[in-house]
């Protein structure tokens, strides 16, 4: 609409949140801006893209649902909200490992996660051994898990992580820290090769983070 203010303005995404209980309109602007963000995150932790739409899609069935209770009034607000969400949906579906191995499994059978590849998402032109990596993620807590993800996968500050998760944002440093330890533990283990493609996954990790801050 040509009155409408735009859509990279502040102001106007937070009328976006303060009007989206009453204006579909406005909902569907906010489905619009953070769909693909929210896709994007449910695809790096679950690997197949039709498990990820099926999450990402009940993730904002669920916001709809419970958007007029909604205390928020930014789009900020509304950012922390649903990846709180997000990663709560996307914990409930690899609860059990099981699950979590079966979608490993299938993404692997299926193309999308090979043994060398180039990372995107980390900025770096290292091979990449995304198995290994998504392996040793799984075998952290669940805590460990979300925010190593929110962290690298959802470009989300600590303090950003520290409002989703409801902690604080010392405990998410701590735990950030000790879980990359755990991670550079488990990919430099005797029995993996080779040595030097772990320590470039690590710095990736690191320094492909920091870029995007």
């Amino acid at each position: 609409m040509a009155n409408d203010p735009p859509l990279n303005q502040d102001d106007a995404m937070d009328q976006w949140v303060q009007a989206a209980a009453s204006d579909r309109k406005s909902f569907g602007r906010l489905f619009d801006l953070f769909y693909p963000q929210i896709f994007a995150y449910c695809s790096r932790r679950l690997l197949v893209r039709a498990v990820a739409e099926d999450v990402a899609s009940e993730v904002f069935l669920k916001v709809a649902k419970a958007i007029a209770n909604f205390e928020g009034s930014t789009s900020e607000d509304f950012r922390r909200w649903l990846y709180r969400i997000t990663t709560n949906e996307i914990n409930a579906q690899l609860r059990k490992s099981i699950r979590q191995q079966a979608l490993l499994e299938m993404a692997t059978t299926m193309g999308l996660v090979g043994k060398k590849i180039s990372s995107q998402v980390l900025q770096t032109d290292s091979d990449i051994d995304w198995e290994l990596i998504y392996r040793a993620i799984g075998q952290l807590s669940q805590r460990e898990q979300s925010i190593v993800s929110l962290r690298f996968f959802g470009h989300q500050s600590r303090e950003e992580i520290a409002h989703v998760l409801e902690i604080k944002t010392g405990t998410v440093r701590v735990a950030l820290s000790r879980a990359l330890d755990k991670l550079r533990t488990k990919l430099q283990e005797p029995h993996q090769e080779p040595t030097q493609n772990k320590f470039n996954i690590n710095s990736a990790l690191l320094a492909g983070k920091e870029k995007t801050q």
